[in-house]
């Protein structure tokens, strides 16, 4: 490795790393130690400079590739960082075509197009190939060998068939790691469409240790580049999660391991996704049968079909699997995120898989029921639903639960005209014997499903819609309506029970949630035990009742009014929450319920205009040639409110073109379903600005249609600013009562004698951060705690020199202290299985070994 020398100009020259192509080392004893980096790879990885280094490679000339002295000179003009650099040649190595029939006529050597034959002739491969073309650009590239979870790997699987090895790139200070084999064949992948290759490709390139450490594991564990590093053990007990689980920000919640068993037949798992996400998110779940167990009666037949025991509940921010395993044996478990649309659903990305052993054996009594359907656009209110134009007012999740002879009020907003059927199915029963049990009503833009169920069971509530005018039904949406599962009562309960003590300790238990507002959950829990051990009724099933259907039904049900904002079922609850002998408790749910009833009484009374505007009036306004200003401007911020961009309005043309659209993206079909809530406050107080000059008299003498649009834009852009002040105000108040708990937690743990500790709830992903374990002191803000990381990452020479005489000290104690050690074992605590990238204090801050640009083949331009 040669260093560095200067010219009479003063500027580096040009120094490569010698490379023998035939026979590369794997590592550089020249080369910087491992440490975590201090940014991420969305901090340094800059999309409009990537595309502009595309837009090069796309029009280099062809006979650049001939040496790499002229290759690397080609992709490092115009570069100011080294990340730069080692993005063009990623891009240029992605961009090749490696069966091409003309690398046959190259000549052997050590050129670009030489190792491609090599390549092709599988004699090469893409690591050594990138590691060449970093280190003769004087950038240090060194080749890790380990274990990896590739595209064709499943939980199980012998560790002998996942050897794999990646790159870790030295660039601007800090260490990036690169899985180059996998990156090319996501891109050349024929049997996938081009953006997921792209996707997967991207994903492999400069990968954040925190997700690389889950698919790959290296010899030497500091090349994880983590400060709590796996060890091989829990990286093959982890679930198998794929690149397309981090780019959608996906979180597992509560499991830990990749394999988990169960012992009475049943499992549940949890994936969350950003709220923001959830209403395009479509996920699909296959369980395989995978072996019997060892100990397994051989005449049990495997499952031929495993669809109707998995049900995937859809919920605000999260997916709810429910699973049943039939047979006792090992299972695969798979998560997918499919393309949903009208027609069904299309498998897109494999997410992540676990394997799940059971070891009950059911029963025909005891087997739980099938479901009677299974949706190809899923359970519950999804994309597909949205795309056909019904949004859900009531019930935004995939189950309902209700009780046989209960009738269920299902309520959904039309965002255009549509002609609705539902349709009740059953397992064994038939559906003539159903229709009965549901009714549809649609009244102006809204649609109103009343529902019964006959007896007990799984049915699903099936809704097709098509749009006025049109022949076909499209399914839109499906609902799972059942009872709640009853506990079961204990074999055997009554030996060595006194059923006097049973009954007056249940019945306690029941008046305590009768008294407090615990939960629906638990007030139905208690009540659900009364029932199950035959405790003599004393008045407290009725007050129980009373309690779930006048306290807690009228405050699930109002609540949901306010999120759907629809002003005739929300005064309908509103009605009943007043009516309630539980109105004093139900106050504060009352006053947002009136608060959300007037806003809604003054957002139909300035919508009024709009909504018997003459069509001739908005003709008129369209037909400008030369429009007034204050048209055009009032006619701007109302586009700009409907969610257009304002450099797209500046021509009146433009404005033209969308107020010529027919249907749903009509002017006032869009005005009439636009809400607050959609608009951003930054977006409100811009169309405020464009309309500021004018007044309502003012546009008056210009049309009257004008004057309608600025009184609506007035009005909506007060309601925005309102709900932006609400919502910084509860956001303030959550924050104070959150630090008084805080303080209150801290001051009770200081004077308790014992220290307890919490498990914590363990997170994986790029969903909702880990909690840390309670150890009586405050808990650091997690901003805090990447500041004073970052401090002691800056450390000057004498504190890195106290530390290690700090550790010193302790290892003569008789406590070692690694230094790749997790916080958990130094502080004598379980090591927790699954970590978060927390930046490493370990970073060297001052070096002996030389930066990447002494001894690079190109220099930075400024």
């Amino acid at each position: 490795m040669g260093c560095v020398g200067s010219s009479a100009d003063g500027e580096a020259k040009r120094k490569t790393e010698d490379v023998d192509y035939k026979n590369i080392a794997d590592d550089n004893p020249d080369y910087p130690p491992p440490y975590i980096p201090d940014s991420c790879r969305d901090e340094v990885i800059d999309k409009d400079v990537n595309s502009r280094i595309q837009t090069r490679i796309d029009t280099m000339p062809k006979q650049m590739d001939q040496t790499y002295e002229s290759l690397l000179k080609y992709l490092s003009e115009g570069a100011t960082k080294e990340a730069h650099h080692v993005t063009a040649i990623f891009l240029w190595m992605r961009c090749q075509d490696y069966h091409d029939d003309a690398l046959d006529l190259e000549k052997d050597g050590d050129t670009p197009r030489g190792y491609m034959k090599l390549i092709k002739a599988g004699e090469g491969d893409f690591t050594t190939f990138f590691t060449i073309l970093c280190r003769r650009s004087g950038i240090p590239c060194k080749i890790l060998h380990g274990l990896g979870k590739g595209k064709d790997y499943y939980i199980g699987k012998p560790d002998r068939q996942m050897t794999t090895c990646w790159c870790a790139v030295f660039a601007d200070e800090e260490w990036r790691l690169v899985h180059v084999q996998w990156a090319m064949a996501g891109a050349t992948d024929d049997n996938q469409n081009v953006q997921n290759g792209q996707a997967n490709a991207d994903f492999f390139f400069f990968t954040d240790p925190d997700e690389f450490a889950t698919i790959c594991h290296p010899e030497n564990f500091r090349w994880q580049l983590l400060n709590q590093a796996y060890s091989k053990e829990e990286f093959i007990k982890l679930p198998y999660f794929t690149p397309a689980f981090f780019q959608m920000d996906a979180s597992i919640l509560g499991l830990k391991a990749g394999s988990v068993t169960t012992h009475n037949g049943k499992m549940d798992f949890e994936i969350a996704f950003p709220r923001k996400q959830m209403d395009n998110i479509q996920i699909k779940c296959l369980l395989t049968y995978q072996q019997p167990l060892k100990d397994m009666d051989k005449k049990s037949e495997a499952p031929k079909t495993l669809e109707k025991f998995v049900f995937v509940n859809r919920k605000p921010s999260k997916f709810i699997c429910e699973l049943v395993f039939p047979v006792p044996g090992r299972y695969l478990f798979d998560i997918y995120n499919v393309d949903a649309n009208k027609n069904g659903a299309k498998i897109k990305d494999m997410l992540c898989q676990f394997r799940i052993q059971s070891d009950r054996k059911f029963t025909e009594e005891t087997l739980p029921e099938p479901l009677p359907e299974v949706p190809p656009i899923g359970w519950g209110p999804g994309p597909t639903c949205r795309k056909l134009g019904l949004v859900p007012l009531t019930h935004f999740e995939g189950c309902i639960y209700m009780k046989p002879g209960e009738t269920r009020d299902i309520h959904f907003r039309l965002t255009r005209d549509l002609d609705v059927v539902p349709e009740l199915t059953h397992s064994y029963l038939p559906i003539y014997q159903l229709v009965e049990q549901v009714e549809s009503e649609i009244t102006e833009d809204e649609l109103r499903l009343s529902v019964q169920i006959p007896e007990d069971g799984h049915y699903a509530l099936k809704v097709f819609a098509r749009e006025a005018g049109t022949k076909d039904y499209h399914l839109a949406c499906v609902y799972l309506l059942r009872q709640r599962e009853k506990p079961r009562l204990p074999e055997n309960y009554e030996r060595g029970h006194r059923r006097k003590h049973r009954d007056k300790m249940l019945r306690a238990r029941l008046e305590r949630h009768l008294e407090t507002h615990t939960s629906r959950k638990e007030l139905q829990a208690a009540l659900d035990a009364l029932d199950l051990y035959n405790v003599p009724d004393k008045g407290e099933r009725k007050r129980a009742d009373v309690k779930i259907k006048q306290y807690w039904e009228v405050k699930t049900e109002l609540n949901s009014a306010i999120k759907g904002r629809n002003g005739n079922v929300l005064r309908k609850w509103l009605e009943r929450a007043r009516a309630s002998p539980y109105t004093a408790d139900l106050q504060d749910d009352i006053k947002r319920a009136e608060a959300v009833d007037g806003s809604l009484g003054r957002r139909k009374g300035y919508m009024h205009p709009i909504a018997r505007m003459d069509p001739h009036t908005m003709t008129e306004i369209h037909n400008y040639r030369r429009p007034p200003r204050v048209a055009h401007d009032v006619m701007m911020a109302t586009y700009l409110l409907l969610g257009e961009r304002k450099d797209d309005l500046e021509e009146w043309e433009q404005i033209q073109y969308l107020m010529n659209q027919p249907g749903a993206d009509s002017l006032k079909r869009r005005i009439l379903a636009r809400r607050p809530e959609d608009v951003y406050v930054h977006v409100a107080e811009q169309a405020d600005d464009v309309i500021k000059p004018y007044s309502m008299e003012k546009t008056r003498e210009v049309s009257n249609g004008v004057s309608a649009f600025y009184k609506w834009n007035k009005q909506f852009i007060r309601d925005v600013q309102q709900r932006d002040m609400n919502e910084r105000e509860r956001n303030q108040l959550s924050r104070d009562l959150s630090g008084r708990e805080t303080y209150r937690e801290t001051d009770t743990a200081a004077t308790s004698d014992a220290t307890t500790t919490r498990p914590s709830n363990v997170f994986v992903g790029r969903g909702p951060p880990l909690q840390e374990e309670d150890s009586g002191t405050p808990r650091e803000d997690s901003s805090e705690k990447m500041h004073n990381e970052n401090s002691d990452r800056r450390d000057s020479s004498a504190q890195q020199k106290t530390r290690s005489n700090g550790q010193r000290k302790s290892e003569e104690q008789g406590n070692p202290v690694h230094p790749f050690a997790p916080e958990e074992k130094q502080n004598g605590h379980g090591a927790m299985l699954l970590r978060k990238f927390f930046a490493s204090p370990s970073k060297p801050t001052e070096r002996e070994a030389v930066t990447p640009v002494a001894y690079a083949g190109w220099k930075p331009q400024n």
